[in-house]
């Protein structure tokens, strides 16, 4: 049976001041497993970014995820609490370098912790609401702005013609958003509005083919009927003739 290992995962931030001295913490527990993520958000999904990825397929059951904080997964408590479910699940433990939490499977503390995550999570997610909602009724209250808030901005061709040229390639989103200066956000837009043009284009391909595929049919159908009609007259006159000539 393998020994169980100590897989560290790291995400690095330009805002984080002490980057050296995490790395090295790290790389003296997990020696040369560690997996540091560089020019990566917090709100880029864990299934797009590549170390993360390398990270988990080193990680089997019985290993140990080692990271600084819960934000080296995402930004807010509900990502850490379903990441950290999630490996629970698959048997794996979770440890974090600062404060020095350990999340085990089938553990009494770690089912407190996780309702402790779980709290702050929903807390997290009514002060945000709260605090949108609070925003709108101050710009209702007020016409103008509310209009100027909410008009929207005009599309930027040029830029979405750009990300459109780079979904081509095999870039990252988060990749496409830096290179070009753009948000994650408006890189999926385009890539929404390119998938809809494609389905669209193959639906009218579709039926265009059958419409050709009907009217050869309609074409053969009337070609039959003309060549039954063009006999029975051909038939008819060489009976009247027959006729004539007894």
């Amino acid at each position: 049976m393998p020994h169980p290992k100590v897989i560290g995962y790291l995400r690095v931030s330009p805002k984080i001041e002490d980057i050296d001295h995490r790395i090295e913490a790290m790389k003296n527990i997990t020696q040369k497993l560690l997996f540091i993520e560089k020019g990566v958000r917090g709100h880029v999904p864990l299934d797009e970014r590549p170390q993360f990825q390398l990270a988990i397929s080193q990680i089997n059951t019985g290993d140990t995820l080692l990271i600084w904080w819960m934000t080296d997964f995402g930004l807010g408590f509900k990502l850490a609490y379903d990441v950290i479910t999630d490996l629970l699940s698959k048997g794996i433990t979770v440890k974090t370098h600062h404060q020095n939490l350990c999340f085990k499977p089938n553990d009494d503390q770690t089912d407190a912790l996780l309702r402790l995550i779980k709290g702050y999570e929903e807390i997290e997610t009514f002060q945000r609401l709260m605090a949108a909602e609070l925003g709108r009724r101050k710009l209702k209250d007020n016409k103008g702005e509310w209009d100027d808030k909410f008009r929207g901005r005009r599309a930027n061709h040029e830029l979405h013609k750009s990300i459109a040229k780079l979904l081509l390639t095999d870039r990252t989103l988060q990749a496409i958003a830096d290179e070009t200066g753009s948000s994650i956000s408006t890189v999926k837009r385009v890539k929404s509005k390119l998938q809809r043009k494609a389905e669209i284009s193959s639906m009218e391909i579709s039926h265009r083919k059958r419409d050709r595929r009907h009217d050869r049919h309609t074409h053969h159908i009337r070609q039959t009927e003309l060549e039954q009609v063009t006999r029975k007259i051909s038939a008819l006159e060489a009976s009247k003739k027959y006729k004539e000539y007894k």
